[in-house]
């Protein structure tokens, strides 16, 4: 990954460790993202927006900013379990469309995969890889999203947030596969702050990064940080483009931790970008 600057669009207020977390950008992210999902329905002539809900505070704070800003009545909420073990957050993601008062479908997902195992066993592949699985359940959910939203002429809302992009924690043409990154400029711990600025119920929610499911990428656990320590990592060397010595003066971990970070960001740039064409590489 080129470490040269790349500065977010969202020009908010922000504090000594990066984030902008204060009240002061609380207030300016309310305000500027329903009128930007407001603004791309009436761009795309769209009738409304699908937003996936898995019980988390990412697609909750989504679908509130949604109702925000284009109203209940034009929302579509989508549950879409793969394993058994997605049956608790999927009950809180409808208990959350519930309280929001948003039509909301659940899509048992689980047939799907089931079938499509026994479709690539017959390939000789392996149908027991964990990961493999995982991937394809998101893409699953990918296809499915875009099939209610072409049905009904609205645009997809995608919930991940830059520390998820920024690490690939998500399947390659899985979650990011949408019309709208409504939080590609927000880092979990901002996401957070706003949950906490719009009384979203956070003892109801599910806070892992991926309450449906884990990919196996590096988090703040897996460092021994905290969550804001990790995203503030990512500000300050991807963002601003500060050198690691810099990063961990600032932050206050260990340099080897910020040149890990860095590291695990730039393998995972493929994620992120257009895929290569012969004239591009260099």
């Amino acid at each position: 990954m080129s470490r040269a600057t790349h500065p977010h669009t969202l020009k908010l207020p922000r504090e000594e460790h990066g984030l902008a977390t204060s009240t002061a950008a609380t207030r300016r992210i309310q305000g500027l993202l329903p009128v930007f999902l407001e603004n791309k329905i009436t761009e795309a002539e769209a009738n409304g927006l699908v937003v996936p809900l898995d019980g988390s505070i990412e697609s909750t704070v989504a679908a509130a900013l949604a109702v925000d800003g284009i109203g209940a009545d034009y929302v579509t909420g989508l549950v879409m379990p793969v394993q058994l073990s997605d049956e608790g957050p999927a009950r809180t993601a409808e208990t959350v469309a519930s309280l929001l008062d948003i039509d909301c479908h659940r899509l048992n997902l689980q047939p799907v995969l089931t079938a499509f195992q026994r479709v690539v066993g017959e390939t000789g592949g392996p149908t027991d890889d964990l990961v493999a699985m995982q991937n394809a359940g998101e893409r699953f959910r990918m296809a499915c999203k875009y099939y209610v939203a072409n049905t009904r002429n609205e645009l997809v809302v995608g919930t991940v947030s830059r520390t998820d992009r920024l690490l690939g924690s998500v399947a390659k043409h899985g979650e990011n596969g949408v019309d709208l990154s409504l939080f590609g400029d927000l880092y979990r711990t901002e996401i957070k702050a706003l949950a906490d600025a719009l009384a979203v119920p956070l003892d109801l929610l599910d806070q892992s990064p991926h309450p449906m499911e884990h990919t196996g990428a590096t988090d703040a656990a897996e460092l021994g940080i905290d969550q804001r320590d990790l995203d503030s990592i990512l500000h300050f060397a991807i963002d601003r483009g500060c050198s690691a010595s810099t990063v961990a003066d600032k932050v206050g971990v260990g340099e080897s931790v910020v040149e890990r970070m860095i590291q695990w960001c730039a393998s995972t740039r493929h994620k992120r970008h257009t895929p290569p064409k012969p004239s591009m590489d260099n």
